[in-house]
């Protein structure tokens, strides 16, 4: 029975993947692992309209700041939070940064200018035996370039309220929901989904409506990721504003599957490096609501991150794998 009800949830899943849904990120590696992460991307030229080629490139950083945390066991330190204690609970503050450089190019079309993606926000977790852990989070960002940044600024929002529940520390279930204010339009998104032990090297984590990974740890400093994730809010071209009825926005749509090796130097330092492809792939256009084909293509990424090691949940998570 429990098998029949996985697999169902599991198709579920995967039809979610492919929709027209915008896909939001929800990492929990990220959310769990504070620290800092570089990172650089490169897809390769990809066929449309017959004739012409798009290809972008990004190049990210990111920085989780841990502010404040709190744990309500006397003498319990960040090291042996556990939820095996009847009385365990916990909170954590971040503060959140990143910052993006997209590298847009079209055959023969020099309007496609770099554009730079910066945003700030907070991330809250709180954790209790009876209450389960619960994710709060609120970011401001914006995609500009050059003209835009001093004539057309237009921020962005995005937060969610998620709540995820354990009864063996062995499978997490995620529920909640998000809103997404972007280029002036309004969309909520769902956030369902678990993070299991299939086998005792093999993990799995699937998180509706985007994401779906499993991976395989052949050590305890080397696994290897086979990730599907849909990918819905990717700025290539921005002019206009669309507080002024102006905005020409140009967004990239794509389901990206990939395969990532992920090793770990020392106590904080990860590397990644990952390949993939880059299919399903549409320019959608923000104002006129209209989108046209692009075909498929490979990229190939890499990503180094140096962990704070000072995440409650992430030692207590990592511990119960």
């Amino acid at each position: 029975m429990f098998m029949i009800k996985y697999f169902f949830t599991t198709v579920v899943l995967f039809i979610g993947l492919i929709s027209s849904t915008f896909g939001q990120s929800f990492n929990l590696d990220f959310l769990f692992n504070p620290g800092v992460t570089l990172g650089s991307e490169y897809g390769a030229p990809a066929t449309f309209n017959d004739s012409l080629d798009f290809q972008f490139s990004k190049y990210n950083f990111q920085f989780s700041q841990p502010l404040k945390t709190k744990v309500g066991v006397k003498g319990l330190d960040l090291k042996n939070f556990s939820f095996k204690k009847l009385d365990a609970k916990a909170s954590q503050f971040f503060l959140n940064y990143n910052f993006s450089v997209i590298q847009p190019n079209v055959t023969d079309n020099n309007q496609f200018e770099n554009l730079y993606k910066g945003g700030f926000g907070f991330t809250a977790i709180t954790a209790s035996l009876k209450k389960g852990i619960w994710l709060y989070s609120a970011n401001v960002y914006a995609t500009e370039n050059s003209t835009t940044l001093a004539d057309n600024f237009t921020p962005n929002f995005r937060g969610y309220l998620a709540n995820i529940k354990t009864k063996n520390l062995r499978t997490f279930y995620i529920f909640g929901g998000g809103l997404l204010y972007h280029q002036g339009q309004l969309i909520p998104f769902p956030l369902l989904g678990f993070k299991t032990k299939l086998a005792p090297k093999l993990r799995t984590e699937i998180i509706l409506p985007v994401h779906v990974k499993l991976n395989y740890r052949f050590s305890k400093k080397l696994s290897l990721d086979a990730v599907a994730h849909y990918n819905g809010i990717n700025t290539v071209y921005r002019a206009g504003s669309a507080y002024s009825n102006t905005d020409q926005t140009v967004n990239v749509r794509q389901l990206k599957t990939y395969l990532a090796l992920n090793a770990k130097f020392s106590k904080h330092f990860k590397f990644k490096v990952e390949a993939g492809y880059s299919s399903f792939q549409r320019f959608y256009s923000w104002s006129s609501k209209t989108s046209e084909s692009i075909g498929s293509a490979p990229y190939v990424g890499l990503s180094i991150n140096y962990n704070f090691g000072k995440s409650v949940f992430g030692n207590f998570m990592n511990q119960a794998e």
